[in-house]
């Protein structure tokens, strides 16, 4: 098959270090595994958009077009209905409620495009329950959407090898390792977590924070010593795995009034790694973690019982053996090449 991959957000190119440009490099990557032979466009205006498609259509036809959705970006769908070829739209959040929220009122023009490319999609991919929910009351077809967190690449992210120096470097011996990997924001709750973690020092626990990328991290660990935390400036997602593989942990502590529809990337590349996932009960997290097999839940607006969950890891190491498994088990069967698959068996040209 030969696919477009649209990207109309100017502000996701797939170099940028950011969570939204793995998701598109890595379902790019997918396709091309899977046998695809991949067109990559990354433009924000619409004359170039149908200017590089139709350049890539008298190259050779193309079967299909895939695209990450931004608002008021129809170029793609455009040219798919022209060319009668099936349009599979990404939507990883509610973007008029975001709008709204943070910019302002949104115009009438932008909502209807917004219904008519959500009604004319051949397939639409979900990123979680919160964000399907809003796809289908803006008129999507049931049957076109379907709902899938968040991807890892398990070739790269898998549990850390014993020949493996890194933790050695990191972290101080028999310590136990709370994670955190990514660009630290205001809804991770990142306050909290310094919070229990100064508790759990002062109570004897030997927990150590490993932090790796960028963030306000200083300001909310003034009452955790410096000595219980190794801080890591942001890694190129590539090197990633072996950082995570250091972890023993990866709590989780966003806030229950936050908005739900996420699907955290750190979470599928974590349990990947062997690292038990810590969570609260909000959103689709409980879809993926189910308490005692593969993670532990936590009420999400109760701070002891978060510290509870971590304690019990600290002291049971069978238990955190255990659920180690049950994560690694889970993570195998969200790879982003299942994604890709799913989407290329339903839109493979027949005959």
């Amino acid at each position: 098959m030969r696919v477009a991959c649209v990207n109309q957000d100017g502000g996701i190119q797939p170099d940028r270090k950011k969570g939204a440009a793995v998701h598109l490099r890595e379902m790019r990557r997918s396709f091309a595994a899977l046998g695809a032979e991949v067109v990559a466009i990354d433009r924000s205006d619409s004359a170039e958009i149908h200017q590089l498609l139709n350049e890539a259509w008298q190259e050779a036809p193309l079967d299909m077009v895939y695209e990450r959705y931004a608002l008021g970006a129809k170029a793609g769908i455009e040219f798919a209905t022209d060319r009668n070829i099936p349009f599979v739209l990404e939507v990883n959040s509610p973007l008029i409620d975001e709008e709204e929220r943070w910019r302002g009122p949104v115009k009438e023009e932008v909502r209807s495009l917004e219904r008519l490319i959500f009604l004319n999609a051949a397939i639409i991919v979900a990123v979680s329950s919160e964000v399907s929910r809003y796809v289908l009351d803006q008129g999507a077809d049931p049957e076109r959407v379907s709902i899938f967190p968040n991807g890892v690449d398990n070739d790269r992210f898998c549990p850390r090898k014993e020949s493996d120096p890194l933790r050695a470097e990191l972290v101080p011996e028999g310590r136990f390792v709370l994670g955190f990997h990514g660009r630290l924001r205001g809804w991770h709750g990142f306050e909290r977590l310094a919070e229990a973690s100064a508790r759990m020092l002062a109570e004897g626990l030997p927990i150590h924070l490993l932090l790796v990328g960028d963030g306000e991290f200083e300001e909310a660990l003034d009452n955790v010593d410096i000595e219980h935390v190794t801080r890591i400036p942001w890694v190129d997602h590539d090197q990633i795995p072996r950082y995570v593989a250091c972890f023993d942990a990866l709590p989780l502590t966003y806030q229950p009034d936050v908005p739900c529809y996420f699907s955290p990337l750190k979470l599928a590349e974590a349990m990947a790694c062997g690292v038990v996932p810590v969570v609260p009960d909000v959103g689709d997290l409980t879809k993926v973690v189910e308490d005692g097999r593969n993670g532990l839940v936590f009420a999400g607006d109760d701070l002891e019982a978060f510290i509870k969950a971590i304690r019990h890891l600290v002291q049971d190491g069978e238990a955190h053996r255990r659920l180690a498994e049950g994560a690694v088990e889970t993570a195998a069967s969200m790879s982003w090449k299942r994604i890709a698959s799913y989407i290329l068996d339903r839109t493979r040209p027949q005959g």
